[in-house]
């Protein structure tokens, strides 16, 4: 639940008689003018409801809610929702959910968090690092989504609604200068050009200074800022059963970026008898990472590397990091509505760019690597729905998605003496999806609802794959390294769900739902005809029964729900024995099992008018049932032992077993304005950030805490906000990643303060 919900434009009336989903509202209003908690409206379930009547794990948060928590990205609502983890290396985003997490972000697989903008699939890992700007709410939805969203919402989707234009004039901006020499400016005007049709434009700029200090090299400091964001808005209703809204965005990330695989070697695991790194017998030799040797003694007068600056927030690299990023994209939805039904249909087009590098972590960069990746996606969707009456609620669908991935890898070497200095795999991935979908909801009677949904998705897939030579800066296509294939992915996904309205305060519901993560490719397979060319998809069936309550006429609110994930058919690095005689291979296989059990909680009372509590918890068990791999890059197999060794039994990386979050405010009022002092602070339970579960990649139980004071002026048309985010200033790692050199790590954002001055019509 938000924190400190506001209420959405749209009233609870409205929603319960709409004939369509609503035209999203522009503003944010106070629903409850008896001091209760506000109400919100979703449309999780495709249609404008209520949220305490949908019967899902959703945690709401309207524009006022991201604005005082300076929730600028999907990165900072891990503050605030239970069961939601978000890690990151470079600029890709990775969001976990209920033990889902997001690993393989390269072209031949797919993300297993769905991530929508105004109902727009995004495909790509990276494009739900894009910034909220004039949003008018994000859901986070909790639970594979496979019947009414479908593909790759495996672990759950998160869906962001922007503002549209308004009936009136309106106009506002905002600026925040802080640390690290952050300068943000942002505004957006709305204008009713005639009374059927008006415009919306948001634009947003923000510079800051990395957070990740080179020492080596001065200036080359990483997660720095340079974003720039605009979009417009039209939106013409020519009369009340008819609305057409198009949009369209230009987005863009420049500066240097993050180090795709980690920028802080975290250490090794060394075996100072048998002098190798060992999973088992290793010792733990911190902040060390293994070339160059630096001729200093590491573990009982051996020297196994380097050792760097143990600050998270410093790098050594020599690399000249760069990264860039440029989307164009634009949509268009019309809808129509009578008193018996509604129909929508929404088509989008996106055209996605990224290129970043990466290097050595310490010591003379001898080269780089290179990610270029590209994404040309069309989507249409077609929707039929009923009236959101009693006793049916009914919506069908149809859906196409079209897209391009082109993904390449290279490697670039400084010294070409040898006239040699580089390789690279660019892998051309395409797909198109179809699905069809239906999905019925009916009141046995006037307080029992019966719910019942499928969906049938089919993924038409081709996946090419080269090698490329670098001969002195020129590509040269490698002898028989060209390769091709496709594959046909069918699902079928289905929900059943049961519910019961004690009260229409008072709500306790089940279901049972399936999801799965897509197939794709192994791009070494081209090399070896021994590796599997592809992988069949990953699956979930879900079970879940929870309440959602109010009470004490609104002024107290809990939802609960406990669940339990069975996956199957887990897409893993997977170690086996293949050909004659067997040798040792190395691929994505379907070899997986694992579950994730248990309970989330949200709150929120307002026991009087100026105060708003909330806190959230969620209690969690992961493990892994079936997982065979090898081991990382670096660690040898000791003798006598299989080269293949078993991961069963560990937790899945990026869940914690219990994380809790508590906040409140306060409203001041005076003749002068209102002030509102508040505080959050989130508690999380220790967890790892690779499968192995070591200590090396494990990250301790912490404490973080932020502190806002906002006054706003008399008829809400300045605003002052001072404001400290991490003010424990805690380093949590949010990425782990084993290779050839050791384990390298990236850290969450340090300590954050500023201040935001705005104005609104």
């Amino acid at each position: 639940m938000a924190i400190g919900v506001s209420a959405l434009a749209i009233g609870i009336a409205q929603a319960a008689s709409a004939q369509a989903p609503a035209p999203a509202p522009t503003e944010v209003a106070v629903a409850d003018d008896a001091g209760g908690i506000d109400e919100i409206v979703v449309t999780a379930q495709r249609r404008a409801e209520r949220l305490q009547d949908v019967p899902l794990s959703i945690s709401a948060f309207s524009q006022a809610d991201l604005r005082r928590t300076d929730t600028n990205d999907l990165s900072r609502l891990t503050n605030f929702t239970p069961g939601f983890n978000f890690g990151k290396s470079g600029f890709d985003a990775r969001p976990a959910i209920r033990g889902v997490r997001t690993e393989n972000v390269a072209g031949n697989a797919d993300p297993t968090i769905g991530f929508y903008v105004d109902d727009v699939y995004q495909s790509r890992a990276v494009q739900a690092g894009q910034p909220f700007i004039d949003v008018q709410r994000v859901e986070v939805l909790r639970g594979p989504q496979g019947t009414l969203f479908g593909r790759n919402t495996y672990g759950g989707a998160v869906s962001v609604i922007t503002a549209v234009p308004g009936d009136e004039l309106d106009f506002g901006a905002e600026a925040i200068y802080g640390n690290y020499d952050r300068i943000q400016v942002q505004g957006f005007v709305s204008i009713p050009l005639t009374e059927t049709f008006g415009v919306r434009i948001a634009a947003n700029y923000e510079k800051r200074d990395g957070f990740v200090k080179n020492i080596v090299v001065p200036g080359n400091d990483l997660y720095d800022k340079d974003t720039r964001y605009i979009r417009g808005t039209a939106r013409y209703a020519p009369t009340e059963n008819l609305e057409i809204i198009v949009r369209g965005n230009y987005w863009s990330e420049g500066g240097n970026g993050g180090q795709a695989f980690g920028y802080k070697p975290a250490g090794i695991l060394y075996d100072p008898v048998n002098l190798r790194r060992s999973l088992t017998n290793g010792i733990y030799v911190p902040f060390v990472n293994s070339v160059p040797l630096d001729g200093i003694p590491d573990i009982n007068g051996i020297d196994i590397g380097t050792r760097v600056n143990p600050d998270p927030y410093v790098t050594q690299t020599q690399l000249d990091a760069k990264a860039d990023l440029k989307q164009y994209a634009g949509s268009a939805q019309v809808r129509w509505s009578n008193d018996d039904i509604f129909a929508r249909s929404i088509t989008s087009y996106q055209q996605f760019d990224y290129y970043s590098n990466a290097g050595d972590p310490v010591g003379p960069t001898g080269g780089a690597s290179v990610q270029n990746r590209s994404s040309d996606a069309f989507s249409q969707e077609f929707q039929i729905g009923g009236a959101d009456t009693k006793p049916l609620q009914w919506i069908v669908g149809l859906f196409y998605f079209d897209d391009k991935v082109i993904d390449e890898f290279r490697s670039e070497r400084v010294n070409i003496n040898d006239g040699f200095n580089g390789s690279g795999f660019p892998n051309t991935a395409k797909v198109k999806s179809y699905a069809a979908y239906a999905q019925g909801s009916y009141f046995v009677t006037d307080a029992i609802r019966l719910t019942a949904g499928g969906r049938y998705t089919i993924d038409d897939k081709n996946f090419a794959s080269q090698g490329i030579t670098i001969i002195r800066g020129v590509d040269t296509v490698t002898p028989n390294s060209t390769f091709s294939g496709s594959e046909k992915f069918k699902k079928f996904t289905w929900r059943l769900g049961a519910d019961y309205f004690i009260t229409p305060e008072n709500l306790l519901y089940s279901s049972v739902s399936t999801g799965f993560r897509s197939g794709g490719f192994n791009g070494s397979a081209f090399t070896n005809p021994l590796i599997p060319f592809a992988f069949a998809p990953e699956t979930v069936r879900a079970y879940e029964i929870g309440s959602k309550n109010r009470f004490d006429d609104g002024r107290f609110q809990i939802n609960v729900a406990a669940y339990y994930n069975d996956f199957r058919d887990l897409q893993i690095q997977n170690g086996f024995l293949s050909g004659t005689p067997p040798i040792l291979l190395s691929a994505i296989r379907n070899a997986g099992k694992a579950y994730a059990t248990g309970v989330e909680i949200e709150a929120i009372a307002k026991p009087v008018p100026e105060l708003t509590l909330n806190a959230t918890a969620a209690f969690v068990k992961t493990r892994y049932d079936e997982y065979d791999t090898t081991r990382p890059g670096g660690y040898a197999t000791p003798p006598g032992e299989s080269a293949i060794i078993s991961l069963a039994g560990k937790r899945i990386p990026y869940t914690p077993a219990t994380k809790v979050t508590v906040g409140g405010r306060y409203d001041i009022v005076t003749s002068i304005g209102t002030f509102t002092p508040s505080a959050n602070a989130v508690m999380s339970g220790k967890y790892f950030n690779t499968d192995y579960n070591t200590v090396i990649d494990v990250q301790r139980s912490f404490t973080k805490l932020d502190l806002r004071l906002a006054w706003m002026s008399p008829g809400d048309k300045v605003g002052v906000d001072l404001f400290v985010n991490n003010v424990t200033d805690v380093a949590v790692a949010n990425r782990g990643v084993f290779g050839s050199q050791g384990l390298n790590k990236s850290f969450e954002e340090p300590r954050f303060y500023g201040i935001r001055v705005s104005f609104r019509k």
